[in-house]
């Protein structure tokens, strides 16, 4: 979009007195060749947007409203691995997932790990207990995982290791081995679920120890694979383990095959085709992980990740049987007023200052997965546009709507010129080309973030929230639900799909 309609929407809003009547989408939006009650969600930016609590958020309502006499819901995690962090609370409590889909949070629901998922079967093993601990003992909901699905080891975080002292790419990584364990795939060598019920699955990871066992015998001074020191997860926390020699990881790796083995299909193919053809009234959500801005061709190296987390690539990770075009509802969320960026890409907008502070205290804006603590910046309208031209979604959830002060402005970047012409730029993906640009800033009114959380509908919403999200779905989607809080019940629905 260029800028001369970015500020030409923005001068209509602003002076538009009664912005309730546009914001709802069109029942005509609905797509009617679409497979019926089935939504997607990724994300606008960089990831970190609220996308757990969205989820969470459809479940409950796709549930609550269904017609179909099961009274089920299936639920796809389509990407990403142990890196991901997605939290939302539920009955009072914080949930954080990490490799699970959230939706084994509800009793009707089917969580399915497909086969476009990096698993560690010793994390997820500690994050189901975590999860049944915090659920009162027990998994409500059914898991189901994909034989197809890619391992992601100790080796393969070992190897990250490795590969981080002798370059500079991946040392902003979470540690978890997502890029060697993805790697493993185009390299022909990988290993994955259905190798560790295998039979002959000794041998299997014995030959796979051995080979990363040589590969980070070139890599590493004085150190070998089983000195290699790893995060993996505990019911305390992460804590750093050493690799250890072949027979410890195969013992290691023993203790997860019954486990592994009792929630695994080898029918995955004709799973999702029934599901999707044939049990039409039954809802199904998408879960994505990470987003966008940091798939491998359109976000900024080296902050980059290894999987596909594009609404897109949602096809690869279902044989096919799931395309873009066929989701009633593709969405991704965005924090409504700014986004959060960690590692080492320099935006051209300049952090949010003094409005950066009390975002990171009162939000709590760090990393589920590593705990650091994120920068904060202005919605980019060029950035979201570019993202979305990537991802293939159509609408937006826009979380965090209580994230705004009535005396702080809301800052939002038009445009970017380039710094030497002046001419207006569009962006790419690349570190010495995102330095050329110069940011084209406005302001929005904010609006008592507190009492935006008493808000049930949208004409409960403060006149200002109205403008600043028909501005959003004027210049980026429009807007299927806002999120008011973290708990399943603080939501807005917009879209008819949703009330």
């Amino acid at each position: 979009m260029q800028a001369k309609n970015v500020l030409q929407i923005f001068k209509e809003v602003k002076k538009n007195s009664k912005p309730l009547t546009s914001l709802s989408p069109s029942k005509t939006l609905i797509k009617k060749s679409a497979r019926p009650n089935s939504i997607s969600v990724t994300d606008v930016f960089f990831g970190d947007s609220g996308k757990g609590s969205v989820i969470a958020k459809l479940n409950s309502i796709l549930l609550e409203r269904s017609k179909n006499k099961k009274g089920v819901l299936y639920s796809l995690r389509f990407n990403g691995g142990a890196n991901a962090g997605h939290e939302t609370m539920f009955n009072g409590r914080k949930i954080v997932t990490h490799q699970l889909p959230v939706a084994l949070i509800e009793p009707a629901a089917v969580g399915v790990i497909t086969r476009g998922v990096l698993l560690h079967p010793e994390d997820l093993l500690v994050e189901l207990t975590i999860l049944k601990n915090t659920l009162g003992g027990k998994l409500p909901g059914k898991l189901i995982i994909d034989e197809r699905t890619i391992l992601g080891l100790d080796t393969h975080r070992a190897f990250e290791f490795a590969l981080n002292q002798q370059t500079t790419g991946g040392r902003g990584s979470t540690g978890r081995g997502i890029a060697p364990g993805y790697a493993s795939l185009y390299l022909r060598i990988p290993v994955t679920v259905k190798d560790l019920l295998d039979k002959n699955w000794k041998s299997i990871f014995s030959q796979h120890y051995k080979l990363y066992e040589k590969m980070i015998l070139g890599l590493l001074d004085e150190m070998t694979l089983g000195d290699v020191e790893v995060a993996i997860m505990q019911e305390t926390g992460l804590v750093k383990r050493k690799v250890g020699n072949e027979q410890l990881f195969l013992d290691r790796l023993a203790e997860t095959r019954s486990f592994i083995q009792r929630y695994t299909t080898d029918s995955m193919y004709e799973l999702l085709k029934d599901i999707w053809h044939n049990q039409l009234t039954v809802p199904v959500t998408i879960e994505g992980a990470q987003a966008a801005g940091i798939d491998p061709y359109h976000g900024v190296f080296p902050d980059v990740t290894a999987s596909r987390p594009l609404t897109r690539a949602i096809r690869d990770a279902t044989y096919n049987i799931i395309s873009l075009e066929d989701i009633a509802l593709t969405s991704a969320a965005m924090k409504t007023t700014y986004f959060s960026s960690v590692g080492k890409r320099v935006l051209p907008q300049d952090k949010m200052g003094e409005s950066m502070t009390w975002i990171q205290t009162d939000f709590d804006e760090r990393g589920r997965s590593t705990g650091r603590l994120r920068d904060i910046y202005p919605i980019s309208i060029p950035l979201a546009n570019y993202f979305k031209q990537a991802d293939g979604y159509e609408y937006l959830m826009a979380t965090h709507l209580d994230a705004a002060k009535k005396d702080k402005k809301i800052a939002v970047v038009t445009h970017y010129v380039d710094k030497k012409t002046g001419k207006e730029t569009e962006f790419q993906p690349y570190q010495d080309f995102v330095d050329k640009l110069e940011p084209k800033i406005v302001y929005f009114k904010g609006w008592d973030g507190e009492a935006i959380k008493k808000a049930k509908s949208v004409k409960d919403l403060p006149l200002e929230a109205q403008k600043f999200l028909l501005f959003l779905s004027k210049t980026i989607g429009p807007i299927a639900m806002g999120t008011t809080g973290p708990d399943i019940e603080e939501y807005i629905s917009f879209h008819t799909m949703l009330k």
